[in-house]
């Protein structure tokens, strides 16, 4: 088995940090998204769920694709846009 160089390691720990921070804040704004989606809109659990299922396969936004698929209707994909740019 190899052993890396400890300034080796040093990188690579800092490069997975960095990749750390920048998922974790796409992360945390989903998260808040579907709880505004529930809390607010009422939108289902099981919606919510085949949408996100969709948005990978159709690599759509999980607003656009809850419209597309009549999960909300076309006021409340406004509202979700709005609380998006807030």
């Amino acid at each position: 088995m190899a052993v890396l160089p400890p300034d080796t390691i040093q990188q690579s720990s800092e490069v997975a940090l960095q990749q750390i921070d920048w998922i974790a804040p796409a992360e945390s704004t989903e998260i808040e998204l579907i709880d505004y989606l529930k809390d607010e809109l009422a939108v289902s659990d099981d919606s919510i769920d085949l949408a996100l299922r969709h948005c990978q396969q159709e690599r759509g936004t999980l607003p656009m694709v809850l419209w597309r698929y009549g999960f909300v209707s076309i006021d409340q994909l406004n509202q979700i846009f709005d609380w998006m740019a807030r």
